[in-house]
């Protein structure tokens, strides 16, 4: 079943969507709301990419806890680091945008108006040292099996390798299924692994993990190997991102 909804608006700075939101709200374990760009419901479902991170990580101090407890936190880094690219010093979302685009000097408000964003760990790592367990990454697909039944995008890219490792197993105990993690192309001293799942309804989504962006993260290599696998969905957003400058 497809659900129909509206159109995303920024509100006081916040990516919101009360009528998709409500939904949300209502998947299990779901701690943080996802990032979803203005354009993005209005796609064709053959150009809707999720990006998928892993972990987010608090210091421990009330302050960073608290930032950390609010739903809207993955929301937050998006429209900080993303969008503004107030790095604080981090390499995710540059290596990201590099890997993708080969550079990060592109118009980020137009390319994340038009990409959805979700933190597949729900719950927060205690300190920047901290690496979720497996039964985090095990856990994590429910949560995110759900996600994508709403947002029906046609490829999911992962910030990281590890949560294929626990694919097959999750997916055993639901209605989804996969015929197996593909261990591809091995770059930064980690391997490119991919995946399709397709739902009781036979309606598939791809997944493509790639090396975590955050360190010893080559980009140039990685988007060699992304023009091989999603070169038709980079090639139609190098087009819109075009559009804005001419």
């Amino acid at each position: 079943m497809h659900l129909i909804v509206h159109q995303v608006t920024i509100i006081n700075g916040q990516n919101c969507n009360p009528m998709t939101d409500a939904n949300f709200e209502q998947i299990e374990n779901l701690k943080w709301l996802p990032w979803i760009g203005d354009r993005f419901n209005s796609l064709a479902l053959d150009n809707r990419l999720l990006i998928v991170e892993e972990s987010h990580y608090h210091d421990n101090t009330p302050a960073s806890i608290e930032k950390h407890n609010s739903p809207t936190f993955t929301r937050k880094i998006v429209e900080e680091l993303a969008i503004e690219r107030w790095y604080y010093g981090t390499k995710i979302f540059p290596n990201l945008h590099r890997a993708l685009f080969r550079n990060d000097e592109f118009d980020s408000p137009t390319f994340w108006s038009l990409v959805s964003f979700y933190n597949f760990i729900q719950r927060p790592m205690d300190t920047n040292k901290g690496r979720p367990s497996y039964d985090d990454f095990y856990n994590g697909w429910f949560p995110f099996l759900e996600i994508i039944s709403l947002l029906k995008p046609k490829t999911c890219l992962f910030i990281g390798t590890s949560a294929a490792n626990s694919l097959g197993h999750a997916l055993q105990s639901t209605d989804f299924y996969t015929d197996g993690v593909k261990w591809e192309d091995y770059i930064s001293k980690a391997y490119a692994k991919t995946a399709v799942i397709k739902d009781k309804g036979g309606n598939e989504t791809q997944l493509i993990f790639i090396r975590h962006t955050s360190q010893m993260f080559s980009w140039s290599k990685w988007n060699d190997y992304l023009q091989k696998k999603m070169h038709s969905e980079l090639t139609w957003f190098d087009e819109q991102l075009k559009n804005v400058t001419t």
